[in-house]
């Protein structure tokens, strides 16, 4: 069977950014909300994420836009610096002599970079430069001796002479001689003798005095250092590196040290309690803010932002490597050929969970099983499935405990109560959730949840991941909503969208408690007590229909600019109940109409999408009601509008073309 060439670009998606080249990563980079605006501040920062969640790509982009500025950018990757003395020494070695060795390689790596960017851009003081660098590598790599040391000299003078006078007298005459002979011997010894060990020393005042007059001298006198994966760094050692960084590269003006890291495998500060004496960096003070990946895209805390991310994410790193132009322009485009319909994408942004790489493998697995067809749920769900027990839940195994406890919450949330989320107390730290949540099986919804039942306590509300219950979407089994609370009435109810306040969330509340060095799994209230509520509406869900390629194209693309009788909001709205209605939906409320105006058509780049109240206010002004294509059916608060059967007519009229087919 042959593969659908769009497919084929899915399965070749790049899963890890280290592994591409800069032109990719700038070409398939998607910014997360305001995140690398605030990255490329000059602030010391610490960025937490996930494996997963684009900290490598962040880095590698802003390290591209650095260096395009003429400044000087270094890129370090933790997993490549230090040695078997720095990193796996015996441990009777002391932590400041490990850490001392791994900066000693950092400040090498730092030289290194410096010393070659400078000879290949022939920066003007390139002799000056070198000079100081040289002289900053031999403070970097100083040894002195811990132990004893002993001298000995001697000094031996030894001299010998021999010498005689001879006179002879004959017939012959008068002959002289003179014998001299002599032997001088001088000798000079000297020994020393050393009892002790070479070890690093780094003096601070120097090197930072060094450095300072290297940046001073660099071009625009900036100095930026990108520290990736700091969490490979053994965590005993972790304080103790942070400290001589803050101490040697912070003072210095002109140098800004970005570290990407995850939150629970960091250890920045260390203190004695009986001293008071802390060492690292302390978060919010020395890096003066810290950026979290983990909080943005999750589908179940704004399903807007998420789905916008995952589709431009997904087209642009398609379209990196596109070489044939497969590939439509348009992301709208690009995501109505790649799935069966838009359900289908939603799906597939609900199982990635907020995380990039998985959403990557979760898609190019299910393009892999699609073949000559487009992605429907059913591929999305099998591909999600797999993704989790051949990757996350097998990755668990190295920790037994982590496994049964997943199992227990599974079985509490799901099996008994048919929900995904629960909310766990912030009195206490519990290893094991932290080692669930780092390893991408459970996420945070929110944090700092409160509780009418239960006063002055916070909660943070974590939902298990896709993969925990992906195999009961279709059964009696499946979860009916994120989490269960009390109604006013004190009726259970399931909620989908998460609030910052709860009346009553006592049912999704678990209690884990210490028992014999294993985490208990305890119930505040018994589970006998849920029920179902009744659904009084009786309200049917339809299944959404995808939008024909055809009729996206047959719209003008002056729409946000076009006027007719004054206003663009007509062409808008009359456009916007043309998409409703080929997806299935005959009537639509303003937010609706709003929602998929900004999904599928980009106005104009001062003004890319509508406001829900601009569209509520055009649509009571009785110049748009009166519009002999439009109908208007009361409904309380929140009127309906649809599309009468003249509407065809005022398409030619308006944008001079035949009217779509729907």
């Amino acid at each position: 069977m042959i593969m659908r060439p769009i497919n084929s670009i899915i399965m070749r998606l790049a899963k890890r950014a280290e592994k591409l080249q800069p032109d990719h990563l700038i070409k398939s980079f998607v910014d997360v909300g305001p995140t690398y605006t605030l990255l490329s501040s000059t602030d010391n920062q610490i960025m937490f994420g996930r494996r997963g969640t684009g900290k490598t790509h962040f880095l590698a982009v802003l390290n591209n836009d650095i260096l395009k500025r003429g400044i000087i950018s270094v890129s370090i990757d933790m997993r490549l610096i230090g040695s078997t003395g720095g990193i796996f020494s015996d441990q009777n070695i002391a932590l400041s002599e490990r850490a001392t060795r791994l900066l000693s390689d950092t400040l090498c790596n730092i030289h290194e970079f410096i010393i070659d960017y400078i000879f290949e851009n022939e920066v003007e003081n390139t002799a000056e430069l070198t000079e100081l660098l040289n002289e900053f590598i031999e403070q970097a790599t100083a040894l002195s001796i811990e132990g004893t040391s002993e001298e000995e000299m001697g000094l031996s003078n030894q001299s010998t002479r021999n010498s005689s006078i001879k006179s002879t007298f004959s017939n012959k005459g008068i002959s002289a001689s003179l014998d001299f002979s002599g032997n001088t011997i001088l000798s000079n010894a000297e020994k020393s003798k050393i009892t002790g060990r070479k070890v690093l020393r780094i003096h601070f005042g120097t090197i930072t005095n060094l450095l300072n007059n290297i940046v001073s001298k660099l071009p625009k006198k900036e100095l930026w250092i990108l520290i990736d994966e700091w969490s490979e760094i053994p965590l005993d050692l972790q304080p103790y590196l942070a400290e001589l960084l803050r101490r040697i590269l912070y003072p210095i003006p002109g140098i800004t040290v970005k570290i990407a890291a995850i939150a629970h495998r960091c250890n920045f500060m260390e203190c004695n309690i009986e001293t008071g004496v802390s060492i690292g960096i302390e978060l919010g003070s020395d890096a003066s803010s810290v950026i979290n990946l983990d909080e943005y895209m999750v589908f179940d805390n704004d399903r807007d932002a998420a789905k916008d991310f995952f589709r431009t994410l997904l087209h642009r790193h398609a379209c990196a490597i596109d070489k044939n132009s497969v590939c439509d322009q348009e992301a709208t485009l690009f995501i109505n050929d790649v799935f069966t319909q838009i359900s289908a994408f939603d799906e597939y942004v609900r199982a990635a969970e907020g995380v990039p790489r998985d959403a990557i493998n979760i898609i190019s697995l299910a393009a892999q099983t699609a073949l000559s067809n487009k992605i429907s749920i059913l591929h999305i769900r099998k591909s999600a499935q797999k993704w989790f027990q051949v990757n996350k839940h097998a990755a668990l195994n190295s920790r037994p405990e982590a496994v049964s406890l997943l199992d227990r919450i599974i079985n509490e949330v799901i099996g008994h109560r048919k929900s995904r989320g629960f909310l766990i107390s912030n009195e206490k730290n519990y290893q094991l959730i932290d080692y669930l949540y780092d390893m991408r099986v459970i996420h945070v919804l929110k944090q700092g949840v409160s509780a009418q039942n239960s006063i002055g306590k916070k909660y943070t509300l974590y939902t298990l991941d896709y993969g925990c219950y992906v195999e009961l979407m279709s059964s009696k089994n499946a979860p009916l909503g994120l989490i269960i609370e009390s109604n006013e009435n004190d009726e259970l109810q399931y909620i989908e969208v998460p609030k910052s306040d709860y009346r009553s969330v006592k049912n999704s509340i678990l209690n884990l408690e210490s028992d014999n060095e294993q985490l208990r799994l305890g119930l505040i209230v018994s589970t006998d007590q849920l029920q179902l509520p009744v659904n009084q509406s009786k309200t049917r869900k339809y299944v959404e229909k995808s939008i024909d390629k055809k009729l996206l194209n047959s719209i003008p693309h002056n729409i946000g600019t076009l006027k007719i009788t004054g206003t663009i909001y007509i062409p808008i709205i009359f456009v916007a109940l043309v998409l409703r209605k080929a997806k299935g939906f005959n009537q639509s409320y303003a937010s609706e109409l709003t929602k998929i105006i900004n999904e599928h058509i980009v106005l104009n780049i001062n003004r890319p999408k509508i406001a829900t109240n601009n569209m509520s206010r055009e649509l009571r002004k009785d110049s748009i009601l009166d519009l002999p294509w439009l109908n208007f059916h009361e409904n309380g608060r929140n009127p309906l509008f649809s599309l009468n059967e003249k509407w065809s007519e005022y398409w030619e009229l308006y944008f001079g073309r035949s009217a779509p087919e729907l």
